[in-house]
């Protein structure tokens, strides 16, 4: 089953105060980076699970830590609801491998 996730791309958080980064792979990995502007953050690296064409599971170590529902792209924005709030992501032509260069 695939879903509408841009593989191999930078999904960037539009937030004034959270950072939210994912990158996910064809694997079903995903690196990510969490945290606040101007505050603590911190990389880990998660699996996914595809739920449908447009539902995902972000799991840890620990289990499930999100569920992303109602995914669709616009354009260079990708959409998607988590606990029963909308996020918007801009999605960037940046890879992980590019990003992890820097």
């Amino acid at each position: 089953m695939t879903t509408a996730l841009p593989i191999d791309r930078r999904l960037q958080l539009i937030s004034d105060t959270q950072v939210e980064i994912y990158w996910f792979a064809s694997n079903g990995f995903l690196r990510a980076v969490l945290g606040t502007h101007n505050g603590p953050q911190c990389a880990p690296s998660f699996r996914y699970r595809v739920l449908s064409g447009d539902s995902i599971e972000l799991i840890g170590a620990d289990g499930i830590i999100d569920t992303w529902t109602r995914i669709r792209i616009e354009g260079d924005l990708l959409h998607a609801e988590s606990g029963g709030k909308p996020k918007a992501f801009r999605i960037a032509p940046e890879t992980a491998e590019e990003s992890s260069k820097q």
